[in-house]
């Protein structure tokens, strides 16, 4: 897989997103939770896709003290993005197109989600490592995925590869490798392997 692979997918799916993916990318209310923000929290989605996860982010915050920033990798994702942005009227809401392994905002966050897109991402080892870098002291940083399927016998076979034809790996050792750069880490998992949830924070 490779970060041109990725942007070829998403150049399509971009145009169906919003309308499939309810059916499988769950907890993300929960992952939202997680993070803990406050009203006036500054906060970071990595991989924001079309903007699905906003109106959870900003129930939090307040609209005149705290902001969202987006970040993606597929300017076709982002273009729905900012009619989202546009058509709610969300003023405290930026959007940035750019590499999350290269990623340089010049500010540090309050919470940093990574929402069913760190499984997408080549280099994700150096994608955790800039997003930790871009983490205020006392911050969370927090990742929903896919998991290992591990509850599901046969199954599960079936679903990490039928995902992988889809660009997202579920093998690798993401929780291990957040356990290295967080002083605590919260980790949660759901229907058997399907997804987990890891929240990730540092004195």
């Amino acid at each position: 897989m490779t970060a041109t692979a990725v942007q070829r997918f998403y150049r399509y799916h971009a145009y169906v997103y919003d309308f499939t993916r309810w059916t499988i990318l769950h907890g993300r209310g929960q992952a939202v939770r997680r993070l803990e923000l406050r009203p006036d929290a500054e906060v970071l989605e990595v991989g924001c896709g079309t903007g699905l996860n906003f109106s959870r982010l900003l129930a939090f915050l307040d609209p005149a003290r705290g902001r969202l920033t987006g970040l993606d990798f597929s300017e076709d994702m982002l273009a729905r993005a900012r009619r989202r942005v546009a058509a709610h009227g969300w003023s405290n809401v930026s959007l940035v197109c750019g590499d999350a392994t290269r990623m340089d905002l010049g500010r540090k966050f309050d919470g940093i989600l990574f929402a069913y897109s760190l499984t997408m991402i080549p280099d994700w080892e150096m994608a955790l490592r800039q997003a930790r870098a871009h983490l205020r002291p006392g911050g969370r940083l927090v990742v929903l995925d896919f998991g290992r399927f591990e509850g599901w016998g046969p199954l599960g076979a079936v679903a990490r590869g039928w995902l992988r034809l889809n660009h997202v790996e579920t093998l690798r050792p993401y929780v291990e490798t957040m356990r290295t750069l967080f002083d605590r880490l919260e980790v949660y998992g759901r229907l058997g392997g399907y997804w987990f949830t890891a929240a990730g924070s540092n004195a």
